[in-house]
């Protein structure tokens, strides 16, 4: 029989094998398992068989048919006595088989209704509303087929989101390590500036022990009251000096603790501004506002560095206070010493004040050793950490250029999600 066009309405249909659609139903003969049978038929692209299946099922169930597989044969159905009450009021039967080739399924619905075979000659004033019909069966199994390309592309947009929250997250999280290093660095800078005060104070205790165990060692093989006595007076006027000293380091922490005073107050107002622009990047999630609480964060950082550096100088000073007193106190029972030793002199006495002296010095030179250890060890912890930045920094420039081509990459995974959905829903 020759086949005859039915359906030339839907231009939208013959996408062909670009997308999941079908070709305009013609008429022509097939046979089935029961023989031959003139049908209509519809070719699909890139819908499968079970797709069509799934359609014919689904769909007749608004019909409350029901769709009875012949034995044997796979794909082919028969639905008995349907009631299809949008096209006439008597009976419809079908038969029904569905073929697939190369992931394309073709439907062959044979229609027979008051015992006669639905067709434009046998049945005129029916025929139209059986190719809708048929229509609906189509638009039904293509919609389904999209469900699978419509969900595959959703995961690939949903994907490449969720790589684009990755890197955002590793930008984050070179931004933390930035902010950690420059911690570290500021912490190290602060540590050297004690350990240098605390070096150069050991320096000089080493000095200054070094020549006690000398004056001692003198003393021993030479003893008089006389030198005694003069060293009485040069232990009372270093401890003048020592009480100087102390005078002068309190006066510099007053005005360290001033400019500490400006600091802080420099730092609340930027944490201030922090919280502003903080507020305005929720409200309005401007790019520009974030880079700018970026700033703000780096410069309250260096705040907080300076901030630290003059504590480490206070608690230099502080340091130092101690240690003069300390020597004061030394010094004091030094006097006292030397005087009982000039009120009795004893070379034993002497020798055994030479060994705690010596031993004294033996403690400054190991103290001496740590600090420039302790001081060689921030140092590298400096240059680690100024490697960390630079190597976090490249990071993040890698990062936002590939946060650019991935937007690019969504946007148009989003729109093709989007032509998809618009074309499914046309078949709706």
């Amino acid at each position: 029989m020759k086949k005859i066009p039915l359906l030339i309405l839907f231009s939208l249909i013959s996408i062909g094998a670009i997308a999941q659609s079908y070709n305009p139903i013609t008429n022509e003969n097939f046979t089935f398992s029961t023989g031959e049978k003139e049908v209509f038929k519809t070719s699909f692209n890139k819908v499968s068989a079970e797709e069509v299946s799934t359609a014919v099922k689904e769909y007749l169930k608004n019909y409350k048919a029901r769709v009875e597989p012949v034995k044997g044969f796979d794909n082919e159905y028969v639905v008995s006595d349907v009631a299809l009450s949008d096209i006439n009021q008597s009976a419809t039967t079908m038969n029904i088989k569905i073929t697939e080739l190369e992931g394309n399924a073709t439907l062959y619905i044979h229609y027979l209704t008051n015992s006669k075979i639905v067709s434009k000659d046998n049945t005129p004033s029916e025929f139209d509303g059986y190719v809708k019909f048929t229509q609906a069966l189509d638009n039904k199994a293509t919609f389904i087929a999209y469900d699978a390309v419509v969900n595959l592309q959703s995961n690939v947009v949903e994907g490449k989101q969720n790589d684009l929250k990755g890197l955002e997250k590793d930008e984050e999280k070179q931004y933390d390590a930035i902010g950690k290093a420059i911690k570290s660095i500021n912490d190290s800078k602060t540590s050297i500036i004690s350990l240098e005060g605390s070096l150069k104070t050991t320096q000089a205790l080493v000095a200054a022990k070094t020549q006690q165990v000398g004056d001692k060692q003198a003393e021993i093989a030479a003893v008089n009251i006389k030198t005694l006595e003069s060293n009485i007076k040069d232990i009372e006027k270093e401890n003048k000096i020592f009480v100087k000293d102390i005078e002068k380091s309190r006066e510099d922490m007053a005005k360290i603790n001033g400019e500490n005073a400006v600091l802080d107050t420099e730092l609340a107002t930027n944490r201030s501004a922090i919280a502003a622009q903080k507020q305005l990047f929720a409200a309005s999630a401007d790019k520009k506002i974030m880079k700018e609480v970026q700033s703000l964060e780096k410069e309250a950082a260096k705040i907080m560095g300076e901030i630290e550096e003059k504590k480490g100088e206070i608690q230099n000073t502080e340091a130092a206070i101690i240690t003069s007193q300390k020597q004061i106190n030394g010094n004091n029972n030094r006097i006292f010493t030397i005087q009982k030793q000039i009120t009795s002199h004893s070379e034993d006495a002497l020798k055994d004040q030479l060994k705690i002296l010596e031993k004294d010095l033996k403690d400054l030179d190991s103290e001496e050793k740590k600090n420039v250890k302790d001081i060689e060890k921030e140092n590298d912890n400096i240059t680690k950490q100024e490697e960390g930045i630079r190597q976090a920094e490249g990071e993040i420039a890698s990062a936002k250029n590939a946060q650019a081509a991935l937007k690019v990459e969504i946007s148009s995974e989003q729109s093709q999600l989007k032509d998809l959905k618009s074309t499914q829903l046309k078949f709706k």
